[in-house]
């Protein structure tokens, strides 16, 4: 496409500008679009990454859990002395 010329005024570089800042904006537009698509299906998908338990919660549970193997080990034992008395009688 040729320049129009206009009292000493070239228009065809102008023309440009507006349809390159056009395609910028066409362009802007769609990759906000992609990135918002994008993020929408990674919400979807599932991970197999366990989910984070904080240190302090940790520790309570390791504690929870330390306490009750204590108790299975009484009640093991406890349960061994009985046997133990009733094989005796």
């Amino acid at each position: 496409m040729s320049g129009v010329q206009v009292e000493g005024y070239n228009r065809a570089p102008l023309f440009r500008i507006r349809i390159g800042a056009l395609m910028n904006r066409k362009k802007k537009i769609n990759q906000t679009l992609k990135s918002k698509a994008k993020k929408a299906n990674a919400k979807l998908q599932s991970s197999n990454k366990p989910k984070y338990i904080a240190k302090a919660d940790r520790e309570a549970l390791a504690a929870e859990a330390d306490s009750e193997s204590h108790a299975v080990d009484a009640v093991a034992v406890n349960s061994v002395t009985l046997d133990s008395k009733s094989a005796e009688s």
